[in-house]
């Protein structure tokens, strides 16, 4: 095999080699962090992946296909921009929205003191008037820029274009 085709070459396997050294570390480290048994680990693996395979990687599909169907072509890229950021601000607020950890210390008012919902609320209303706002611009644009000439105009007949 030739160029950047080098399946099964010696970079391969020395990243293979690397990246499965990290994920040895990341799992043991796991497993001593969490304080629980490989097999705790390997159910709390498994049901996260069975939780992005059936549920999220559907979810992600079909607003995919949807959007692709619905939005025209020239605004798919900022409404798909705003979708990725709303699902990566959804999945990182998640835990302090749902107030994880607060019951591990009832009595500490600093852990997880702020309005989660609020705060979730601001970023995604950011996220959408940002997505508006490119929308518009783009809009504005689209009116502006002068529509470029077809290769051929209606006048000409075959034969004057083969003349040229």
């Amino acid at each position: 095999m030739t160029g950047g085709d080098e399946r099964g070459g010696a970079a391969f396997w020395i990243a293979f080699i690397i990246g499965a050294g990290i994920m040895a570390f990341g799992i043991r480290g796991a497993v001593l962090q969490l304080k629980g048994s490989a097999p705790d680990v390997a159910k709390w693996v498994i049901g996260a992946d069975l939780v992005h395979d059936l549920v999220l990687a559907p979810i992600a599909v079909a607003v995919g296909w949807t959007v692709n169907r619905v939005v025209p072509a020239r605004w798919r890229t900022p409404v798909q921009v705003g979708l990725v950021a709303t699902g990566i601000t959804l999945l990182l607020g998640w835990p302090g929205w749902r107030g994880y950890g607060r019951h591990l210390v009832p009595d500490n008012p600093s852990v997880q003191p702020l309005d989660y919902t609020t705060a979730i609320l601001t970023v995604l209303a950011v996220i959408w008037s940002a997505v508006a706002i490119w929308l518009v611009v783009r809009v504005v644009t689209d009116r502006r820029v002068p529509q470029p000439a077809s290769a051929s105009t209606p006048t000409d007949s075959p034969s004057e274009r083969l003349s040229l």
